[in-house]
């Protein structure tokens, strides 16, 4: 029997958990497209899984349809409001927390909420198909961090502390376990959609420059910190011309 080379043994780990989280977000697109296309102020829960492998968690997608919905009143999106910039683009704006470790909750949750714009349906579902691989694998990488499913090999979480201290400045995206969760999730997505990984950075983050969330410095010196550690743990990213300056800097 041939035994595997590590490289080996790593890359068939990615390509099974890539696998998976694929057929989770076809199963959820489906779920979206299956459901009335009326409008409400209110979330229903559209789908509800259990998983064991390869981690133990419970996944629930909530949803609404709105054409013109009110950001600061939603139950949900009220405290993001950069998300406007993505509803009005793509026509949908998105969002995901994993929770571990609360009160009675023994399994790990991962919670997605979804409003959708009725009238951008269905050439908005391509773009939603992307984000919900990337979001599934970054919220997958947290239960890798820590609580049942961690991996001792991964990053160490961030303490509750510098998590507080970061959540309201664009520091929150050069927290560790942010930055493997975040880069992961949009390297996957570049592989998927085909697109530059750079380009999915600054996609993702210039709502938070429209929004006033962050400053074109802050934006340079994360956009710096992503590309530098994407060359590292994915040396087979492809980029756009715009990070030769940065690539060419290390």
């Amino acid at each position: 029997m041939k035994l595997k080379s590590f490289m080996e043994f790593i890359n068939e780990s990615e390509n099974t958990n890539a696998d998976f989280i694929k057929r989770i977000a076809t199963f959820l697109l489906n779920k979206v497209k299956d459901s009335s296309k009326d409008e409400s102020h209110e979330y229903s829960v559209f789908a509800k899984s259990e998983f064991t492998s390869p981690f133990e968690f419970d996944l629930f997608l909530e949803l609404r349809r709105d054409s013109n919905p009110d950001l600061d009143s939603d139950s949900h999106f009220n405290g993001l409001s950069w998300e406007i910039t993505n509803f009005n683009n793509l026509g949908y704006c998105i969002d995901a927390n994993t929770i571990m470790n609360g009160g009675d909750l023994l399994i790990p949750e991962i919670r997605i909420h979804l409003i959708l714009n009725p009238r951008k349906e269905p050439i908005s579902y391509e773009q939603l198909f992307y984000r919900l691989i990337d979001i599934l694998t970054h919220e997958t990488n947290h239960l890798d961090q820590h609580g049942i499913n961690r991996d001792a090999f991964n990053v160490q979480p961030s303490t509750k502390k510098d998590r507080d201290a970061a959540k309201k400045s664009y520091k929150y995206f050069l927290l560790p376990d942010e930055i493997e969760s975040m880069i992961e999730g949009m390297y996957i997505k570049s592989k998927e959609s085909g697109k530059e990984l750079d380009i999915i950075f600054l996609d993702y983050l210039s709502p938070f420059i429209n929004n006033g969330f962050m400053k074109p410095s802050e934006l340079e010196e994360v956009m710096n910190t992503w590309i530098i550690r994407s060359l590292e743990v994915y040396p087979d990213a492809k980029f756009s011309n715009n990070a030769t300056k940065i690539i060419n800097s290390i």
